[in-house]
């Protein structure tokens, strides 16, 4: 058959003389490959209208612009051949016209029954119409064909490797996968080397399976040969999506759609942002007005569309009469088989957190199409997601048996076998799932859920009907605990933090967890999931991102961390900002760290405008909105009076007015070394300029330059205070300390004083021991500044080393409160409470050190001695005895124990515990005194 083709082709050569040569063809088709249009048309237009290969070739590089029309009607005017009705068949396929697609099928194989992409088409046909088992027959007699022939082809072996794929997963045939991309796609490459649809095929299997290291290789070696190949950047897009990286999602399809503006991947993946996004009739209407046009039988757009019908009517919608209904009537009338309709419409659900109605149509699709194995393992997800772990576990073992290469499903196996190794304690206000290393941490988690979680419930008005499970992972099976958290919440063990919620379930991991690097406020972070917890299932799961983050954010109760701030301040200048349109993605799909804390910044500061501008009774307005199904732009009306675009004028007017509030925390703006220099030769009588320029020169390590401009600052103004700084430092260089301390405070304005003068002034103070001016300066920039804690980590220095313990403990109040992690200063408070005898006090800062470090057997014990000199024996002695679990050769944890259980009456454990200690060291002040004294005080 090959040979008839190939004499076809050389008798029509012989009559056409005037046609492009052989090797004009290939140069062509290279230039196609290499993704150079414009070029390779140039070739093949003028020998389009007789050559078979040049009208094939044109079309294909027309198509690959979205010129469609202009590439059908370039096909229809090469004649009758074969190639050339495959390729029309290939295109109406695409665009939705089945019955041109049949026709060009037919008249195909009519003149070449091994003609294979239209062999690919014709099952293709057979499978969007529910002929399944025809569908199955058209893709094994590709397979047979190249197992009974040699393909000498590139692009033959493409459409043998799509049918192969389609089979395999038919027939559950697993090794198929590692043939087609270990062994077909790699021959296909051998036989041409610049055929870049080998590495994409390759790719979208691997990303097929969630694999997306190797997918990632593949797109990128198939961009290294052909960067403008349209659908290689869409499918590069969708990568990025998995990866939360929203920002280089919306640079590759940009660039698809630059390229080929009627890719219809390209067209979903924009409706599939809209949706992330919180903004259904924006998706609704990108799919109605890009997608639904490009294709109007595809499944894929049709399913969304059906998604947003739900969204939008409920499943009261899904009647003859509702729009859900005749969509759905419409796509089984076409295709009673339809399995991807419904697993669009389930995924699109899922994502949206429409728990019951997702899984429904989960299990529609698996009844519609049995043989279809994304659905099954979409379910036993969802299960998870819901905490139905016994029930996902089923479904996922039957998902890895149908598709054992699929990533996600083979890592939450494995998170479940974790599970199995936890401890689960079931108490009235939540199950809590946690390594037995954990055994610590588990008891406090499970003493401040069971009273932070009805305090929540009480503040938002709602109760859950059901517990929420929390689960705390830490280094198991060879795993961090963080890589086991994320695979627990996605099936990939990649996500960025240390905690999330389902809405159902709260995953954690252990702050004790050697992965982790700091400590962290693990109380600060189960508040924060909590809250998720109640207002994701308050709303049915409709409170957008931002909504759910700046409420929980705000009842953290800390106040906005120093980086944030620095960050809003920046920001606010550069005008980079998020607002409701985009702020979602900073959580959801951030494209870098900063993206992400300002998200939680700005949610923060949403939660915070909304109360002061709309009265604190508007959260819970605004959460009955959600609640009713509204989108944001019909919420906020509703719930607040004004429009969303009124309301966010006010909140950009709230942004700069607190960023405005932070002058410390400002980024002075600053000209280059070169436009400083330039203005100040035509300014020199400017001490200002003078002195930037002096400054500019001192940092460039000029230090004589630097003297002399900062000398003639401070001669045209004599308490220049940037001038002062420089020649102070110069001055400190040749160790004339005195000197420069002198200047310093000569030039120093007390009212506004340059930070750097007054920093280096007051640590010249402390380097001499000064504490009282050390402490006088310092405390002068934490009162102008009282937002930049630099000035009271100095404070508490000056006070730790003179010894003011009272001034001490003001200081670290500050920094403990302003920093949720700060271990440090909470233990340290802890000892100067216990000092003064304020054990009130010490009990509440020992309390909040154990949130960040419970294993602290320190602070357990000063927790405990300061329970005891208030009297409460029960909860001393518990703490005693954590202190002495964690370090047991410390013998003052087990005095201490055996002093509160005499006071509370158990003499017998009393004596036990000083007996250990003596044992363990003999001579330990007042364990035998009182270990005699609780012998003579026995019955005779």
């Amino acid at each position: 058959m090959q040979g008839s083709r190939l004499i076809g082709v050389v008798a029509v050569l012989a009559g056409l003389p005037a046609l492009a040569p052989a090797e004009s063809m290939e140069d062509a088709r290279r230039l196609w490959l290499e993704g150079k249009y414009a070029e390779a048309s140039e070739i093949y237009a003028p020998s389009a209208g007789e050559l078979p290969a040049a009208a094939l070739g044109l079309a294909r590089c027309l198509a690959a612009e979205g010129k469609l029309d202009d590439a059908v009607a370039t096909l229809e005017a090469g004649g009758e051949h074969a190639e050339l009705h495959a390729e029309l068949a290939r295109l109406a396929f695409e665009r939705g016209d089945r019955r041109k697609a049949e026709r060009h099928v037919e008249a195909a194989l009519g003149l070449d029954p091994a003609q294979l992409l239209a062999r690919w088409i014709e099952g293709e046909l057979f499978r969007t119409a529910g002929r399944l088992a025809e569908a199955e027959r058209a893709y094994a007699r590709l397979i047979r064909h190249y197992n009974e022939r040699e393909i000498t082809s590139a692009e033959s072996l493409r459409w043998v490797g799509l049918a192969a794929a389609r089979y395999a997963e038919w027939n559950r045939a697993h090794d198929q996968f590692r043939f087609l991309v270990g062994e077909l796609y790699p021959a296909s490459l051998r036989i041409e080397p610049a055929y870049w649809p080998a590495h994409y095929e390759a790719g979208r299997l691997f990303l097929k399976k969630y694999n997306q290291r190797d997918a990632a290789r593949e797109f990128q070696a198939a961009l290294a040969l052909n960067p403008n190949a349209a659908e290689v950047h869409a499918a590069m897009a969708r990568l990025a999506l998995d990866y939360r990286d929203v920002r280089q999602a919306e640079t590759s399809l940009r660039r698809a759609l630059e390229i080929n503006p009627k890719l219809l991947e390209a067209r979903l993946l924009g409706a599939d942002l809209a949706w992330a996004n919180f903004r259904p009739q924006e998706a609704l209407q990108l799919l109605r007005d890009e997608a639904l046009s490009l294709d109007p039988a595809c499944e894929e757009t049709l399913g969304r569309m059906a998604a947003c019908y739900v969204l939008e009517d409920g499943l009261d919608g899904e009647g003859r009469g509702g729009r859900f209904g005749r969509l759905a009537d419409e796509v089984t009338a076409r295709n009673e088989h339809a399995g991807e309709f419904y697993f669009a419409l389930a995924e699109w659900l899922s994502a949206r957190h429409r728990i019951s109605e997702a899984e429904r149509f989960y299990r529609e699709a698996m009844r519609r199409m049995p043989r279809q194995v994304g659905p099954a393992a979409a379910l036993g997800m969802l299960w998870m997601a819901m905490g139905q772990e016994e029930r996902a576990k089923k479904q996922l073992l039957e998902a890895r048996e149908a598709d054992p290469f699929n990533v996600r499903t083979t890592n939450m196996l494995s998170v479940l076998e974790v599970l199995d190794g936890m401890e689960a304690v079931d108490r009235e206000q939540v199950v809590l799932r946690f390594d037995p290393a954990d055994k610590l941490l588990g008891r406090y988690a499970l003493r401040y859920i069971d009273k932070l979680y009805p305090e929540l419930c009480e503040q938002f008005g709602y109760r859950p009907p059901d517990k929420p499970l929390v689960e705390i992972f830490r280094t198991a099976r060879g795993g961090s605990g963080r890589a086991w958290f994320s695979a627990r919440m996605t099936g990939l063990p990649y996500l960025g933090t240390v905690a999330a919620s389902t809405g159902k379930i709260v995953a954690m991991v252990s702050p004790s967890d050697a992965g982790v690097g700091k400590p962290f406020n693990w109380a600060r972070v189960l508040r924060h999931e909590m809250v998720h917890v109640v207002t994701l299932q308050q709303t049915r799961f409709n409170i957008p991102h931002w909504y759910t983050e700046a409420l929980a954010v705000h009842g953290e109760g800390y106040p906005r961390p120093q980086a944030w701030n620095e960050l809003l301040v920046r920001r606010v200048s550069e005008g980079e900002l998020f607002d409701l349109g985009t702020i979602n993605f900073g959580f959801s799909r951030p494209s870098s760290g900063e993206d992400w804390q300002l998200a939680y910044c700005q949610a923060e500061l949403y939660a915070e405008y909304l109360i002061r501008r709309h009265g604190p009774e508007a959260v819970g307005a605004l959460l009955a909105a959600y609640a009713d199904n509204l989108a944001t732009a019909e919420a906020i009306p509703r719930a607040l009076g004004v429009a969303e675009e009124e309301f966010e004028r006010g909140y950009r007017a709230y942004l700069a007015e607190a960023a405005g509030s932070l002058p410390g925390l400002a980024v002075p703006t600053q000209k280059s070394f070169a436009e400083l220099l330039a203005a100040q030769r035509e300014e020199p009588r400017d001490a200002e300029l003078a002195a930037q320029t002096a400054y500019g020169y001192l940092r460039r390590g000029a230090y004589e330059e630097a003297r002399q401009l900062s000398a003639t600052a401070l001669e045209l103004a004599p308490r220049q205070q940037l001038a002062a700084y420089v020649l102070a430092r110069i001055l400190i260089r040749g160790g004339q300390t005195d000197q420069a301390a002198q200047l310093l405070e000569k030039s120093l304005d007390r009212d506004a004083p340059d930070s750097k003068a007054l920093n280096l002034l007051a640590a010249l103070k402390l380097k001499t021991d000064d504490y009282a001016e050390a402490a006088r300066w310092y405390q002068l920039g934490a009162c102008c500044e009282p937002e930049n804690l630099r000035w009271t980590r100095a404070l508490a220095l000056v006070h730790s080393k003179s010894g003011d313990d009272e001034r001490l403990a003001e200081a670290l109040a500050v920094l403990a409160r302003a920093e949720a992690n700060d271990l440090a200063s909470r233990k340290e408070l802890t000892r100067l409470a216990l000092a003064r005898r304020d054990f009130e006090a010490a009990a509440d800062w020992a309390n909040q050190a154990l949130w960040i470090d419970v294993e602290d057997a320190e602070v357990h014990r000063a927790f405990a001695e300061a329970l005891a000199a208030g009297h409460n024996e029960t909860q001393a002695i518990e703490e005693f005895l954590a202190a002495t679990e964690l370090d047991p050769t410390a013998p003052a944890p087990r005095l201490g124990l055996a002093e509160a259980y005499v006071r509370a009456g158990r003499t017998d454990e009393a004596r036990r515990v000083l007996e250990d200690l003596l044992r363990l060291a003999p001579d330990y002040p007042g364990a035998d005194p009182l270990l005699k004294a609780l012998h003579e005080s026995d019955p005779p």
